[in-house]
C-alpha cells in the first residue's frame, strides 16, 4: 500500500489541485546510483527501489517485465529478445495475465514510497520500428488496407492490457509508449494522424476511461499541433513536455489549464552542472508544478549522469 502522503500527493497533482511539495516521476537506470542506495554491486529490483525511495521520486513511469528466475544463460537471452520484439498477433491470454501478474508484484515492491504506473506500446512506433520507417511508410502507399490491420493488432493489443489494468484495479496512471514526432514537428501528417490513430487509440483506452484512470502519452518530439486531438479522445496528459523541440511547459500550461496534466521534463544530459540548480527551480516556477504537474528528467536517470547532478536536481526539487 502507498503512503497516504505520497498517495494523496499524486492525487492532487492528476486532479490539478495543489500539493505539499513537487510530485516527482522519473525511470531510473543508472548503476552507480543503485550501488549508491543499496550498498551492493548486484542490483536486485528490491535493490533498485531503494534508490527511487531515496531520491523521493513519487511515480516510476516505466514498467519491464522481468524475466522468470527459472530462466537463465542462452534461454534468457532468448526470451528476452521476445519479450523486446513486437508481437505481429494479438497477444494470449497467458501472454496477458503473466506480464499483469509481474506488473502487480512489481508494484508491490516500489511501495510504500513509490507508485510503479502502466507503460506499455501504442500502435504505430512499435510498428514502423519493428519493420523499420521507410518500409511502413511504403507498406501504408502501396498496400494501406493490409497496414492497416498490422496497426489493429496492436490496437488490440493495447485495449487487452487497458482492459486488464481496469480490471485489476491497479492504480490511477497508464502510460501509451507511442513516438509520433521529433525535433521539428509531427513523423506522421496531421490528417493522418488524426484519420488512423487518434481513433484507435480512443477505443483502446475506454476501459480505462470508464474507471476514471489518467491516460498519458508518452512521445518524444514536439507534439503540439495534435494536443487537442489527444485532448478530445481523452487523453489525461503529456510526457515528456520536450523542450529540445521547442516545447514550452509554461506556454502549454497557460494554454490548456485543467484540460492537459504536464509531465514535465529537466535535460539533465545538456545542462552544466552550475546551471541544474537554477533552470530547476525556473522551471518549477514557470511551469507551477504541483497542480497539473509533475516534473522529472526528458527520458530517465541513465548512466550517462553523474551523481553530483542527479543529487543537485532532486535537492532542488526538494528545497523549492
Amino acid at each position: 500500500m502507498l503512503d497516504p502522503k505520497v498517495a494523496e500527493r499524486i492525487t492532487r497533482a492528476l486532479n490539478f489541485q495543489e500539493t505539499d511539495c513537487v510530485p516527482i516521476c522519473d525511470f531510473i537506470d543508472n548503476s552507480r546510483l543503485f550501488e549508491y542506495f543499496s550498498h551492493k554491486e548486484n542490483h536486485s529490483l528490491e535493490e533498485k527501489v531503494k534508490a527511487y525511495h531515496g531520491l523521493g521520486v513519487d511515480v516510476c513511469w516505466r514498467f519491464n517485465q522481468r524475466l522468470s528466475h527459472r530462466e537463465n544463460g542462452i534461454w534468457a537471452n532468448l526470451r528476452r529478445f521476445a519479450m523486446r520484439a513486437p508481437r505481429f498477433r494479438v497477444i494470449t491470454r497467458d501472454e496477458l495475465f503473466a506480464e499483469f501478474d509481474d506488473f502487480a508484484q512489481q508494484q508491490e515492491l516500489f511501495q510504500p514510497y513509490t507508485y510503479l504506473a502502466m507503460s506499455t506500446e501504442g500502435c504505430l512506433s512499435v510498428l514502423y520500428r519493428g519493420i523499420g520507417f521507410e518500409e511502413f511508410t511504403r507498406r501504408m502507399y502501396e498496400y494501406p488496407i493490409e497496414t492497416e490491420r498490422l496497426i489493429d493488432i496492436f490496437a488490440e493489443n493495447l485495449y487487452q492490457k487497458a482492459d486488464e489494468f481496469a480490471r485489476r484495479d491497479l492504480g490511477g496512471i497508464f502510460f501509451i509508449k507511442d513516438d509520433i514526432a521529433y525535433d521539428k514537428g509531427l513523423i506522421f501528417s496531421l490528417d493522418f494522424l488524426q484519420k488512423q490513430w487518434l481513433p484507435r487509440i480512443k477505443q483502446a483506452i475506454r476501459p480505462l476511461k470508464d474507471k476514471n484512470v489518467k491516460v498519458i502519452l508518452h512521445s518524444e518530439g514536439d507534439i503540439g499541433p495534435l494536443i487537442d486531438g489527444l485532448i478530445s479522445i481523452g487523453i489525461d496528459g503529456i510526457h515528456p513536455v520536450d523542450s529540445t523541440a521547442g516545447m514550452d511547459a509554461s506556454i502549454i500550461k497557460k494554454k490548456y489549464g485543467r484540460s492537459l496534466i504536464l509531465f514535465g521534463s529537466i535535460e539533465l544530459n545538456v545542462l552544466p552542472d552550475e546551471e541544474v540548480i537554477a533552470h530547476t527551480n525556473r522551471y518549477i516556477r514557470n511551469a507551477a508544478c504541483g497542480a497539473g504537474c509533475f516534473l522529472g528528467t526528458r527520458f530517465g536517470i541513465t548512466n550517462d549522469l553523474d551523481l553530483k547532478r542527479v543529487f543537485s536536481f532532486f535537492n532542488a526539487i526538494k528545497e523549492h
